[in-house]
C-alpha cells in the first residue's frame, strides 16, 4: 500500500480546507466525503469507476454531506459510519437543522444532504475490521469527544490513523481545536486522545488538511491545545457576552501566536461557542 491518495475536496470553495483519502487494494475505498458540493471533485479524481467503501469519520456534512450524492453515483458501495450516525446519513432532516443552527451564516456552505437507502448503510463496531486486500484492513476506532458518533479508521498494518476532527485541524502546520457546538465534551476528547496515541501510529491524516509526521508529538500537542483552549475561554465566562468574548479570544496571542487567515474567523467562533457550551454544562 502506497500513500493514500489525497483528493481536495473544496471545501466552502477553498483549497487545502477539506481532504478526502483514496485507498485501494483489490477494493477501493474512500475515507470521508465532503460536503454534496465536494462530490464533482472527488468523483473527478477518483481513478476507478468502482468504488467498494465510503468511510465517514462522523456526520457533521463537511465530512459526510457528499456521501448521498457518492452513494449514488457508487451504487455497489457500503457506506460505514458510527452507529449514532447511521440513522442521520438515511433520513438527514434533524442533521441538517442542527448544522443550521451550530453554522449560521455559513450553512449555504455546506450544500444538500441527500439520503442514503438505509440498507446500504453499515454501523461499524467498535475495533471492526474491513478487508481491502492486498494486506490492507481498515480498522473502525470510537473517538468521541468532538461528536459522540466519532469513528477514525485505522490501517494497522501500516499503522495510519485517518483522524476525521478527533484531533483538531492542521493548517500550514498549525494546530486549531475543533471544538463545536452542539456536543462536544473536553474529558471524553482528551480520552480519545491518549485511546489514539497508544495505538502508535506512524502517519496520520487530517480532513483539514493534510498528513501529518511525529503522530505522537502532534496528537500530545493537541492534547495541550485543547486545556489551553479551555482554560482561556472559561477565564473570561462571565466577565463579558458571548460574541465580545469570541472577539477576544481570536485576539490572543498566545493562543494564536501568528495569527490566523481570517477566512477561518467562522470556524474559529462556532469552536469557541462549542467549548463554549460544554463548560456552561459542566461548570454552569
Amino acid at each position: 500500500m502506497s500513500l493514500p491518495k489525497i483528493i481536495d475536496t473544496h471545501q466552502f470553495g477553498r483549497m487545502r480546507e477539506g481532504a478526502a483519502y483514496y485507498i485501494f487494494g483489490t477494493r477501493s475505498a474512500l475515507v470521508e466525503s465532503g460536503t454534496s458540493l465536494s462530490a464533482p471533485y472527488i468523483i473527478d479524481a477518483l481513478p476507478d469507476a468502482n468504488l467498494d467503501y465510503i468511510f465517514v469519520t462522523h456526520v457533521h456534512l463537511d465530512h459526510a454531506g457528499g456521501a448521498g450524492e457518492l452513494a449514488r453515483r457508487y451504487p455497489h458501495a457500503s457506506v460505514i459510519t458510527h452507529p449514532r450516525g447511521a440513522r442521520h446519513l438515511a433520513d438527514p432532516t434533524r442533521l441538517v437543522e442542527s448544522v443550521r443552527k451550530a453554522t449560521g451564516e455559513m450553512f449555504s456552505l455546506y450544500g444538500e444532504a441527500i439520503p442514503i437507502d438505509e440498507g446500504r448503510v453499515q454501523p461499524a463496531r467498535d475495533g471492526e475490521r474491513f478487508d481491502l486486500g492486498a494486506g490492507i484492513t481498515i480498522e473502525a476506532i470510537y473517538s468521541p469527544g468532538h461528536a459522540p458518533h466519532h469513528v477514525c479508521f485505522f490501517e494497522p498494518n501500516r499503522r495510519y490513523l485517518f483522524l476525521g476532527d478527533a484531533a483538531g485541524a492542521l493548517r500550514n502546520g498549525v494546530l486549531y481545536c475543533t471544538t463545536p457546538p452542539p456536543s462536544f465534551d473536553l474529558e471524553v476528547s482528551l480520552y480519545t486522545i491518549d485511546k489514539l496515541r497508544s495505538l502508535h501510529p506512524k502517519k496520520i491524516f487530517y480532513t483539514h488538511f493534510g498528513s501529518g509526521d511525529n503522530p505522537d508529538r502532534l496528537l500530545k500537542n493537541y492534547s495541550d491545545l485543547l486545556k489551553r483552549w479551555a482554560e482561556a475561554i472559561d477565564t473570561r465566562r462571565g466577565q463579558m457576552p458571548l460574541a465580545e468574548l469570541i472577539d477576544d479570544l481570536l485576539a490572543d496571542t498566545n493562543l494564536f501566536p501568528t495569527g490566523f487567515d481570517e477566512q477561518l474567523r467562522p470556524e474559529l467562533a462556532m469552536s469557541v461557542r462549542g467549548m463554549f457550551g460544554y463548560l456552561e454544562r459542566v461548570a454552569p
